[in-house]
């Protein structure tokens, strides 16, 4: 299993409501469509604004694939895409 980590610069003056709707609305339709994708984790911001996610997939061509076409709706600006090999699970 392959996994992208991407992180985020949030935008300033909004809501973490308006983030989880737009996630749910917009980006989890469009990643849940990816072939080989078996899951996805966003995770909020402990302090400051950068948010995290990690969405898994079953193969690394099917990881790198999506990895290029990784595009943050607006106004969220994208910070780094990285694929990794998931080497242990629990």
């Amino acid at each position: 299993m392959y996994a992208i980590v991407v992180k985020v610069q949030l935008p300033e003056g909004r809501s973490m409501e308006e983030g989880v709707r737009q996630l749910n609305a917009e980006v989890i339709p469009m990643i849940k469509q990816a072939p080989g994708f078996v899951s996805v984790y966003f995770m909020a911001p402990t302090a400051g604004r950068e948010g995290l996610s990690f969405t898994l997939f079953t193969d690394e061509k099917s990881a790198r694939a999506a990895a290029e076409g990784v595009k943050p709706p607006e106004p969220v600006k994208l910070l780094s895409v990285e694929v990794r090999e998931v080497v242990a699970s629990a």
